[in-house]
């Protein structure tokens, strides 16, 4: 399939079987700064593998209306279902996982509150912008893919999507460096900057979890975050 030079997302409820409706932001800019007019043709997708070329029929005040001219279903870039778990960072650093782990071809996120997290929760407006970091990453590096956000209060909580996983790999100094192949879903786990209480490693040992090295030296999390998920994609062929 041919790569476009513009991608925009519109929200799955705005798409229906023949027609899309173009609303807020996208609409600001494909009208005021785009000046695209009626007839002209611009490719979208709803972040659910579809990719659609659509014709604009409507410029309204606050919207555009569009009709369904071509609608493609798009595979996943990666052969492997990947997802992260990580424990939240202060500032902006949060910000660089959610893109940078997008632009990877992670398919979930899952931040989540340990013993030694600085932050001790999420709210939804900053979940909400955290969304629209992953749908930018998204369209930036050509996929169709909207990475799933899923906060998770506390590591009891996390636990229990373990089984949902073929693998799962928390980077750890004391781990393996070594990733088994043939697993079809990994879950890759992120630790805060001071590291996993020692309660949390036992816990993370009794159930079957793999402790993952990423080298000898101290890496901050968001640092971990990309080099283990470039680490586990190089192990399977993906890179």
């Amino acid at each position: 399939m041919n790569k476009v030079h513009n991608l925009f997302y519109i929200p799955p409820e705005n798409i229906s079987h023949s027609e899309i409706i173009i609303s807020g932001e996208e609409f600001h800019h494909l009208k005021n700064v785009l000046r695209k007019k009626i007839g002209d043709t611009i490719f979208v997708t709803g972040g659910k593998g579809h990719r659609y070329k659509i014709r604009i029929t409507n410029i309204a005040r606050s919207q555009i209306d569009a009709e369904i001219i071509d609608k493609i279903s798009v595979k996943r870039g990666s052969g492997i279902n990947l997802t992260l778990a990580f424990v939240p960072l202060k500032g902006l650093r949060n910000d660089l996982i959610f893109e940078k782990g997008t632009e990877l071809g992670v398919i979930r996120f899952f931040p989540f509150i340990s013993h030694y997290s600085i932050i001790p929760t999420l709210s939804q407006s900053k979940l909400s912008r955290f969304k629209k970091i992953t749908i930018s990453a998204m369209l930036q590096s050509q996929q169709y893919y909207s990475p799933e956000i899923v906060f998770y209060k506390d590591l009891n909580s996390l636990l229990k999507n373990f089984n949902n996983f073929d693998l799962v790999l928390v980077a750890d100094k004391d781990g393996k460096s070594d990733i088994p192949c043939g697993a079809k879903s990994i879950l890759y786990i992120v630790g805060p900057e001071g590291g996993f209480a020692d309660s949390e490693i036992e816990m993370f040992k009794n159930n079957r979890v793999r402790l993952l090295s990423l080298g000898p030296n101290r890496l901050r999390s968001e640092t971990a975050a990309i080099i283990g998920i470039a680490k586990i994609l190089s192990a399977y062929g993906e890179v």
